[in-house]
């Protein structure tokens, strides 16, 4: 059972999640799969002592999912990780999920360890730690991830563009999930709802569809990363903060 792993607080946290869904979920095992893990974070995390290198793992989840938690671990869903060809659009997802360590936002999590350790069962426990990851970050966290992990695929000379074309790997899954809420949002005429010209309206409701569903809608995620490469096109030389 889940409570009968000991642990502390911190990075043991981690272990215990690791070993769970190790004992519930299958994990890729193909060599093609795992070198490209590999490859590519050592290459993003390559001024990092090794010691303190997150490393990627690959397990059969149904939803087309990234998440980290405390601990060493980056859960690349198989569903996602197949849809991803090159390693540009992988290390963008990697990144973002390097980012919420490197900005501190899996910190949040120290207070609710005991009470997620009670879950009865690891692939249900990865469900829940998705939602409340999504629902604790929030939009704002997410975007400021989404920000840092382009500027780190940038610092680690992957391409730009190359690296966005996972939003179209992102929209197509998720209309032929029928999700066409999550593509474009609440103004399906509009990518650019937190441009700083909107209408107070148009804000207001983004808003307030952002807590809803945890982040921006995909074409405006893709939107709000082109402009931060534009700002940011003189200056390249690490992740900004």
């Amino acid at each position: 059972m889940a409570g009968d792993f000991k642990f502390e607080k911190g990075a043991s946290f981690g272990d215990w999640l690791h070993k769970e869904m190790r004992e519930a979920v299958h994990f890729e095992t193909e060599a093609w799969a795992i070198d490209r893990a590999r490859r590519v974070e050592d290459r993003l995390q390559a001024g990092r002592p090794k010691a303190e290198r997150l490393v990627v793992e690959i397990p059969w989840l149904d939803v087309a999912t990234a998440f980290t938690a405390p601990g060493r671990y980056i859960y690349f869903s198989r569903r996602l990780y197949e849809r991803c060809p090159t390693d540009d659009e992988v290390a963008l997802v990697v990144a973002h999920e390097i980012a919420h360590h490197d900005l501190g936002h899996i910190k949040i999590f120290a207070r609710w360890v005991d009470k997620i350790v009670r879950l009865p069962g690891a692939t249900l426990f990865a469900f829940a730690f998705h939602a409340i990851e999504r629902r604790l970050y929030g939009p704002e966290k997410e975007c400021d991830a989404d920000r840092y992990g382009l500027d780190m695929c940038l610092a680690a000379g992957y391409d730009a563009q190359r690296a966005l074309e996972l939003f179209d790997v992102l929209e197509q899954h998720a209309l032929d999930m029928g999700d066409h809420d999550i593509v474009y949002g609440p103004d399906e005429e509009s990518d650019d709802e937190l441009d700083e010209d909107a209408s107070w309206t148009t804000k207001a409701q983004i808003w307030a569809w952002q807590r809803k569903r945890g982040y921006l809608p995909i074409r405006d995620r893709r939107q709000m990363l082109l402009k931060h490469l534009q700002r940011n096109a003189p200056n390249r030389t690490k992740p900004s903060t």
